[in-house]
């Protein structure tokens, strides 16, 4: 899909597709390809004179291949993180190309972002290129934001559900914390854990993406700089990038956390075999000499050697748990 933004006597317009042409050429700011197909492509190569990158080439990691100059262009490429609120979250990368009055978008994943600033940009009277171009970067910054909190407030809940399950022992009437919430809580955690981690990497490009838009566009002999204009927005992903990492230390602590809350589960669960078998290895024992078979057994002919042997095993049974008892290892 594409969609031209152009400034007209009644303000702003925009055009999607390409059967209405009813537009003039000079008047376009905005040129924003959303999935495009080849004919879209073209026109818009057409309308700026320079060839888009693909879609291969929009996912080149190194840096070289995402912000460079080429036929009078600068060619910026960013990724952010895309369809948070679905269960499939994903790395969507954004082109933006600057060409004289002209800025291009190119996106092959519908953004939140853009649908926002678009529809706050028709209600303008005027604008341009770099208004523009600003704009979708405090957007997107914005969006970012958002998501960040939202993880944020996710680790708060997933705090509270552990933390205050495990922080005293349960009353009779209460039910005992089960393991099972805690591996729930280990997914979630490592869920969120890598959704931030792929946030700093998409904050990390966005910020080397704003630096070198803010440089002089040397490549073109433009004197006009976007230096002064980036600035704030820098900041703020400077703050974003610092409280992911705060985001992300806090994960690492919670994973410690449960993990550590899990074994602790563990040894509960084996404390209890431990105490079974102490508390039966007497009358096994006493059950084990009185089995012998030896000619000469005392109370072996008794009528009431059975029951003393009874008596005896369950003494010896409860002793031990007295024991425990009294030294509160139960």
């Amino acid at each position: 899909m594409i969609r031209l933004y152009t400034q007209t006597e009644n303000g702003i317009s925009r055009t999607v597709g390409l059967e209405d042409r009813d537009y003039r050429q000079e008047d376009i700011f905005w040129i924003d390809l959303l999935t495009p197909t080849q004919e879209e492509l073209r026109e818009a190569e057409a309308i700026c004179a320079i060839e888009m990158p693909t879609k291969d080439e929009m996912r080149e990691i190194e840096a070289t291949s995402r912000l460079y100059c080429e036929d009078g262009g600068r060619f910026m490429t960013t990724s952010v993180l895309s369809r948070v609120e679905t269960d499939e979250p994903m790395i969507a990368e954004i082109t933006f190309i600057l060409k004289g009055k002209v800025i291009i978008t190119i996106r092959h994943t519908d953004s939140y972002s853009f649908r926002v600033f678009s529809h706050s940009l028709l209600r303008a009277s005027s604008t341009n290129r770099d208004l523009v171009f600003i704009g979708l970067l405090e957007t997107l910054v914005d969006r970012q934001a958002d998501v960040l909190e939202r993880f944020g407030t996710d680790l708060d809940a997933l705090s509270k559900k552990v933390f205050r399950a495990h922080r005293r022992r349960p009353r009779k009437d209460e039910e005992d914390p089960d393991t099972d919430d805690l591996r729930e809580a280990l997914q979630e955690l490592g869920r969120v854990g890598d959704l931030i981690a792929r946030q700093r990497d998409a904050l990390v490009n966005l910020l080397r993406f704003i630096t070198y838009a803010g440089n002089e566009d040397k490549c073109t002999g433009s004197h006009e700089s976007l230096y002064d204009s980036l600035r704030p927005v820098a900041r703020d992903v400077n703050s974003l990038s610092e409280y992911a990492s705060f985001l992300s230390n806090k994960i690492n602590f919670m994973l410690d956390a449960v993990l550590g809350l899990i074994n602790i589960e563990q040894n509960e669960i084996f404390k209890v075999f431990t105490i079974l078998s102490l508390v039966f290895l007497p009358p096994t024992l006493i059950a084990s000499i009185f089995g012998m078979n030896f000619a000469d057994m005392p109370m072996l002919q008794e009528g009431w050697g059975f029951w003393i042997s009874i008596v005896l095993m369950v003494c010896a049974a409860v002793l031990p748990l007295v024991i425990f008892k009294i030294k509160r290892y139960i």
